[in-house]
């Protein structure tokens, strides 16, 4: 910007052109008009740093109206008014109009050039202001861009930590893969809805963008704890572990070649002659009674219920013998096989159960230790709460209904559904979808799901948006 463009506006040749060679001798870049309507055009050419104009010009327009029109084209010149016919009211006028000066002819050189020189001090000074505002608005602006590329980048990494996470529970425990990917979009899913809820207990309750992506946050990592479990007892499919059962088969097998040995002494201490097939009948004697047994553990060690037949059952098991290694008798199921097998339900023994139980516990203390933002601040909290039940019959801390967060209401749900219909657990069969609504019905009338929550899952059909997530046979209805 040319802040020594000068533009002097007079209807007297003479004194214009005076005017003009004088400021360009003082290295200023004057230019001149005859006319207001001429200044106006050139005004609306180019910008002009100052303007001198007399007060009364021929062609319509008054220096007045030229200082008024010019205002208007350009803010940012300076007009200073030139008149011989100076009055109060003129001077009054010509400043409200937005003269910066006004000078009366006659007048001197140095004064045109000491108003010159106060209108273009000022008129630089506010140039300055005005390009350190830009610069400052610019400066702002490269702030904000880089603290949203950094809080984008934030978000990315933790984005990355969660699915890092998610994958570390996977890695511990294969057979629940994608659990709580599809928990997470369940919950998500059912805020949602709750969102779209207009009456009944759930009507006031509304969740903003970033509560839902507390929520789903929750929802992936209410797991977590799961990686402080041992894996034997994590992925434990069946009560006894499959070398336990094979220890136990085995001794079976070499108490029945025990019984043959003896039978096979007995009849060459009474002189009967060897007979190589005998051996085999001896062995086909015992195999009933032994595939009996084999079969009765088998079906124990399953994590089923047990029926009362088999537990009846069960107490031939404890007597069993075999001949140990060490030249004595041992039993052929040991006291801890025996407690494994007599678990009611499940494969679990009650430690284990307990050990489980405990990844609530290791998952609160870890999400913990993570300085989360306000926005975030209840993911831990909502994930603690997952396991507890309306009724107190839930853990870690037995809370009730009413000391339970709304989302950790609408996690349990999720959570108890995606475990029915899962297909992928060895410990259990998965159930189909229309029996998992049963089951939550069923639960939720014991007291121990959230019955209005529930309501929201059924009718806006929540359990469909993991459908295609699940394997084929797991959603038969």
């Amino acid at each position: 910007m040319d802040t020594n463009r000068i533009l002097i506006v007079d209807d007297e040749p003479d004194f214009r052109t005076l005017l003009v060679e004088a400021l360009g001798s003082m290295g200023y870049s004057p230019e001149g008009a005859e006319t207001a309507e001429a200044a106006i055009e050139m005004a609306k050419a180019r910008h002009y740093a100052i303007i001198f104009t007399d007060l009364n010009m021929p062609g319509g327009l008054s220096g007045l109206d030229l200082i008024n029109t010019v205002q208007e084209i350009d803010p940012r010149t300076f007009c200073i008014l030139m008149t011989g016919y100076a009055t109060t009211e003129s001077a009054i006028q010509a400043l409200k109009r937005g003269a910066y000066d006004f000078i009366q002819k006659p007048f001197k050189l140095a004064e045109l050039d000491a108003s010159l020189v106060r209108a273009l001090n000022h008129y630089k000074s506010l140039r300055e202001n005005e390009a350190y505002q830009s610069r400052l608005e610019e400066m702002v602006q490269e702030r904000t861009q880089e603290t949203l590329k950094l809080k984008e980048d934030i978000e990315k990494l933790f984005e990355g930590f969660v699915d890092a996470a998610v994958n570390a529970i996977e890695a511990r425990d294969p057979s629940t893969r994608d659990h709580s990917r599809r928990v997470a979009t369940l919950t998500v899913g059912l805020a949602e809805a709750v969102n779209r809820t207009p009456n009944g207990s759930y009507g006031p309750l509304h969740f903003s963008e970033p509560q839902l992506k507390e929520i789903r946050y929750a929802s992936l990592l209410h797991d977590f704890g799961k990686v402080g479990v041992r894996e034997q007892v994590l992925t434990k499919a069946h009560k006894l572990t499959d070398e336990r059962l094979e220890r136990i088969l085995q001794r079976l097998f070499q108490r029945d070649l025990e019984a043959v040995n003896v039978r096979l002494q007995e009849a060459w201490k009474n002189g009967e002659p060897f007979d190589p097939d005998y051996t085999r009948v001896l062995m086909d004697a015992h195999r009933a009674e032994r595939d009996r047994i084999s079969d009765l553990v088998r079906r124990c060690n399953e994590p089923r219920v047990l029926t009362q037949e088999v537990v009846e059952a069960m107490d031939d098991l404890e007597e069993l013998g075999f001949q140990h290694w060490r030249e004595g008798s041992a039993r052929i199921l040991e006291p801890t096989d025996i407690s494994a097998l007599r678990i009611p339900r499940g494969s679990l023994s009650e430690s284990e159960r307990l050990e489980i139980n405990s990844h609530v516990q290791k998952t609160f203390d870890f999400l913990s230790k993570i300085p989360w933002t306000g926005t975030l601040s209840g993911v831990k909290d909502i994930a603690y709460a997952h396991h507890e039940r309306q009724n107190g019959m839930g853990y870690p801390r037995g809370l009730k209904a009413d000391e339970i967060p709304a989302q950790s209401k609408l996690m349990a749900i999720c959570d108890v559904h995606d475990a029915l219909v899962a297909a992928d657990r060895p410990y259990k069969a998965a159930v189909s979808i229309q029996r998992s609504l049963e089951i939550l019905d069923s639960e939720a009338g014991a007291g121990l799901l959230d019955r209005d929550a529930l309501t929201i899952f059924l009718d806006a059909k929540v359990y469909e948006l993991t459908r295609s997530m699940l394997n084929v046979e797991a959603v038969r209805s």
